[in-house]
């Protein structure tokens, strides 16, 4: 298994934010697809039962500049507190700026820790935790059963998963390899690989579709620094399949309330409870 470089390193400085966002802006289906962008205001009816009457607190985990967010919030009640936590605090400043709540904050936030930071850990409940576009660069199984500790009893979970098209995991990756294969997003992965400490050795980049190291049915789309023999992962993203998906959440414990799948079955949205 190559080393990886850590998911942080790639969204961590204002510049590496700014390519993100060039990259996100012409090659994100969310961006590119309005049935994509409508998939995030699917679950609004099913949150609107569960939360109408009440004053809950939203935290956005990995939200960057919170569009995803914005287009949900439109749609359900507001919340009493919005807290934004992303690997880059001047994303997450964007994001609380742009969604509507009496209180608003945002934080730097390592998604790789085992635990939520004390400063989100003691807001008050009960919480609506959004985490979108985070779970397939982060390995799943961890991240929930971390998410699952942090939640109580009424706390919601709304997560996004990138998906494989099909039925085989590793066809469908090959499918939507070039939403990753292209120059801008070479341009970024190059940018941060080039800046990171300490210095990788001289390479390039090469992209390809292979197993998961901890999955071996589980699809991953790797963007590989190739320098000589050496293979160092700069960029992951792992496209389970929807039953995957759900896998993972019954190991963790948690409950499906909802299942959100768009047209293309690219992409979908789980909401699960503790």
């Amino acid at each position: 298994m190559p080393p990886e470089l850590p998911a942080s390193a790639l969204y961590a400085s204002p510049a590496l934010g700014r390519l993100w966002k060039k990259v996100h802006l012409a090659r994100s289906p969310f961006v590119i697809r309005s049935g994509v962008r409508r998939l995030y205001i699917h679950p609004a009816p099913v949150l609107r039962k569960l939360l109408s009457g009440k004053a809950y607190h939203w935290i956005a985990l990995g939200c960057a500049d919170g569009l995803k967010e914005s287009l949900l919030s439109r749609k359900i009640p507001a919340p009493t507190s919005f807290h934004a936590a992303d690997t880059n605090p001047t994303l997450a400043r964007m994001a609380a700026l742009r969604l509507r709540a009496p209180v608003k904050s945002w934080s730097r936030i390592d998604l790789t820790s085992q635990r939520l930071p004390s400063s989100i850990s003691h807001l008050p409940r009960p919480w609506l935790v959004t985490l979108f576009g985070v779970l397939p660069n982060l390995d799943a199984l961890p991240l929930l059963q971390s998410l699952h500790r942090s939640m109580k009893p009424g706390d919601l979970l709304l997560f996004s998963a990138n998906l494989a098209p099909g039925k085989s995991g590793l066809v469908g990756a090959r499918k939507v390899l070039p939403q990753y294969d292209n120059p801008l997003t070479r341009r970024w992965l190059a940018t941060a690989a080039l800046r990171y400490r300490p210095r990788l050795p001289k390479g390039h980049l090469e992209f390809g579709v292979f197993p998961d190291p901890r999955q071996n049915s589980l699809a991953r789309i790797e963007a590989r620094w190739i320098s000589g023999r050496r293979r160092i992962v700069v960029f992951s993203s792992r496209r389970p399949t929807p039953t995957q998906v759900e896998s993972w959440v019954r190991k963790v414990h948690l409950w499906i309330l909802g299942r959100f799948i768009e047209p293309h079955r690219e992409e979908g949205i789980w909401l699960v409870a503790r």
